[in-house]
């Protein structure tokens, strides 16, 4: 039996190095953990997961903690988190907790803790709008669990609670500068749900880009919507009935973005010609369009492989705390925006 005395030996290290790699221990050079690797290869080394556990004080598993897995947001972090925990030698557990056990901590404790049978995780994944709920907040901190959040936050971070985001406000201000930019006066907003932030950040960006260009906000131009396609859909139709519709739309998201765009189909409107429609993710619905959507390019699976990179960092016998990370974002101008007709 290969033992790691001797992938030490062969690679030419420490007995403490090759459990740092073991471990997917940070502050290992990568010259040094692809040499352990390499050694690990030709000795056939596979090392034992129950002794793997107890010398490093982990579980080798990480919660995605979710409230919809049918949600296109949700799929494409879990993609980028599958990934990483595939690299790093861990376990991704995906778990969905139903509306009934979030109206009360005492619920959702009972439910974490039968989710938890089988091992407590070294760190818990969550996405909105689990990541913006206060139940949740405190019932993982009182579980003494290792929490990164995917998104915009209200939520502070501390050393066991940290956040992986862009900067929503600043890319809802850019896609609504593209719009004026174009001519666009009378741009409506379609907000998400009002229990995840990004809503409001999202509204306060497009307010703040009609006020650089001295554009009043038009109340009857912003809407409720619940960052699905039906909303999208329904106040499509409702703006597009008014005596004086918008000439753009900007949804705080791709689906409801989507939706407008069915509507304006609905009403015989053409797209770019007629309305212009933007929204904000670039998920996959974004390209299933006709005409394809312009959007804010939020890198979804690069947020979820940043998550689990940051709670096994600090996981098990690390003395890191967990860092927050804020991620590039981008246009991505596609053919469902063009100059306001007339102008």
């Amino acid at each position: 039996m290969v033992r790691m005395v001797d992938v030490a030996k062969e690679a030419g290290v420490s007995l403490k190095t090759v459990s740092r790699v073991l471990n997917n221990e940070p502050r290992v050079q990568e010259a040094m953990r692809q040499r352990v690797r390499e050694a690990m290869d030709r000795l056939g080394y596979v090392p034992s997961a129950t002794a793997r556990s107890l010398r490093s004080r982990r579980s080798f598993q990480i919660m995605l903690l979710v409230h919809d897995v049918r949600s296109s947001f949700v799929s494409t972090v879990q993609f980028g988190a599958l990934q990483a925990c595939q690299d790093l030698g861990y376990n991704l557990r995906l778990a969905m907790a139903p509306t009934d056990v979030l109206v009360s901590e005492e619920a959702l404790t009972g439910w974490m803790n039968k989710a938890m049978q089988n091992g407590k995780p070294d760190g818990i994944v969550l996405v909105p709008p689990l990541a913006n709920d206060k139940v949740v907040e405190t019932v993982v901190e009182k579980l003494g669990i290792k929490t990164v959040r995917i998104g915009v936050t209200s939520v502070e971070d501390t050393e066991v609670r940290a956040t992986v985001t862009i900067d929503d406000r600043q890319a809802a201000e850019d896609i609504t500068r593209h719009l004026i930019d174009l001519g666009h006066k009378r741009i409506a907003f379609l907000r998400g749900r009002e229990d995840q932030d990004a809503t409001e950040t999202r509204y306060r960006g497009y307010c703040d880009a009609l006020e650089a260009a001295g554009l009043a906000v038009d109340n009857d131009l912003v809407l409720p919507g619940l960052f699905d396609f039906d909303s999208g859909i329904k106040q499509g139709l409702w703006l597009l009935d008014l005596p004086e519709p918008p000439t753009a739309v900007f949804a705080a998201n791709d689906d409801m973005a989507a939706g407008v765009v069915t509507a304006a189909y609905r009403r015989g409107i053409s797209i770019p010609q007629q309305l212009s429609v933007v929204g904000f993710d670039d998920s996959e619905i974004a390209v299933r369009t006709l005409p394809a959507l312009t959007t804010v390019v939020q890198p979804l699976e690069a947020m979820g492989k940043a998550a689990v990179e940051t709670v096994i960092e600090a996981a098990g016998t690390s003395k890191l705390a967990l860092q927050s990370k804020l991620l590039d974002y981008h246009l991505r101008i596609r053919e469902s925006t063009a100059e306001p007709k007339g102008s």
